[in-house]
């Protein structure tokens, strides 16, 4: 077979170190009347930078359409194609796994099209598509794949802090005791992606910096002990983002991360000075 891999712009593989052969199926940013690729028309740095200097602007965002992605999978099709697999941001998250899925539908005379459910989002979402290609260069079939993926999602989480609440109460993507949080947009809590795709929180303080050793705590937890591959996402923070590093350093004893902003789509619902950890346990 001739596979395509493919996973959603907000798996952060824009701004990936290293050259892969990926896809990308870029969700929009709604801005001023006009639709801006993720990744293409705006990068995470230009997004961050506006944000900052407009801290009003709440941006829309919107999932490819369906006749989109069904002239992405037939071009594929054209191309020789006979499969696609797409790692997508949780379905909890966003519309575009469902996009996608349907999509898929209408073109399963021409190509085999895989929507595989990360359940997760930024570099987590896209370190599913980079082992799934991976897999498929060493020979694996689409069923071994997913296997190997569906082990990967059980045994990873991501926890990050935000310095406010107001956007991801505002859009709908925290989960639970919204009218508590609304009350108390203070206060700093620790938030995690957890296996269902939902963002939850799981604890809070009353500071960004003791949200972050509190995170070092989670992790060590989270753990125990066992051999894991972490990264670090951010929202055009760098002193946040260097500050944690260090709590990193000295509490756990991990440095040289690889680190990935979240992308203008992510930023778009959790807004700017977000800093989190990202953990797959091998």
């Amino acid at each position: 077979m001739k596979i395509k891999v493919a996973t959603t712009s907000t798996g952060c593989l824009d701004y990936y170190n290293e050259p892969h052969d990926i896809d990308i199926v870029r969700i929009k940013l709604l801005c001023d009347g006009k639709e801006l690729l993720d990744g293409k028309d705006i990068t995470a740095d230009e997004f961050y930078e506006r944000l900052r200097t407009n801290p009003e602007w709440v941006p829309k965002t919107s999932q490819p359409s369906i006749g989109e992605m069904v002239e992405y999978f037939e071009d594929l099709a054209n191309r020789g194609y006979t499969h696609v697999f797409v790692t997508t941001i949780s379905s909890l998250l966003s519309g575009t796994y469902n996009s996608l899925y349907q999509a898929s539908q209408i073109v399963a005379d021409k190509i085999d099209v895989t929507v595989y459910d990360t359940k997760t989002v930024c570099f987590s979402e896209g370190y599913f598509a980079l082992q799934a290609k991976k897999m498929f260069e060493l020979g694996m079939g689409i069923g071994q794949v997913i296997e190997k993926l569906d082990h990967m999602k059980e045994n990873n989480t991501i926890f990050f802090a935000v310095d406010s609440l107001t956007q991801l109460v505002n859009n709908g993507r925290l989960s639970g005791a919204k009218a508590f949080f609304g009350k108390l947009l203070k206060i700093k809590p620790i938030l995690q992606v957890q296996g269902t795709g939902e963002i939850v929180a799981v604890e809070k303080t009353r500071n960004i910096k003791k949200a972050l050793k509190k995170i070092a705590d989670n992790v060590k937890e989270y753990t125990k002990g066992r051999e894991f591959f972490a990264h670090i996402l951010y929202a055009g923070d760098s002193e946040l983002k260097d500050y944690f590093l260090e709590i990193l350093k000295d509490e756990l004893g991990i440095e040289n991360l690889y680190e990935a902003p979240s992308t203008p789509v992510v930023g778009a619902h959790i807004g700017p000075d977000v800093i989190g950890i990202g953990i797959f346990l091998e």
